[in-house]
């Protein structure tokens, strides 16, 4: 089998990857995951009907263009998900953290 010859027949889409990337940011926004609390009928339903990823939303508080691009990663109609350059374009724009520069020096120096 070489490699790619059956790439084309699997089932992903770049729709699945960006819903799949929105659900890891929210993991690293939220510290926590996202439906951890419904059981497993519960969550597929929530998902496969579009009302968890509204209810999740609700009930977070990132900040406004955190969550628009939650929304956008996680929206129900598979062509409403925006491209990973379109991404890119929309984490630009995010609010920048004023924090001071790391100085790495003090990694490499001894503990004595």
């Amino acid at each position: 089998m070489t490699p790619g010859k059956d790439e084309d027949k699997l089932p992903f889409s770049r729709a699945a990857d960006v819903y799949a990337f929105g659900t890891v940011w929210y993991e690293l926004q939220a510290r926590d995951w996202p439906f951890q609390t419904q059981a497993a009928e519960a969550l597929i339903w929530q998902i496969g009907s579009g009302e968890g990823v509204k209810h999740v939303l609700a009930g977070i508080s990132l900040g406004k263009e955190v969550t628009e691009i939650l929304s956008a990663c996680w929206a129900f109609d598979l062509q409403e998900r925006p491209s990973f350059p379109l991404l890119m374009e929309m984490m630009e724009k995010l609010p920048k953290l004023n924090r001071r520069l790391s100085h790495p020096g003090h990694f490499w120096k001894s503990a004595e």
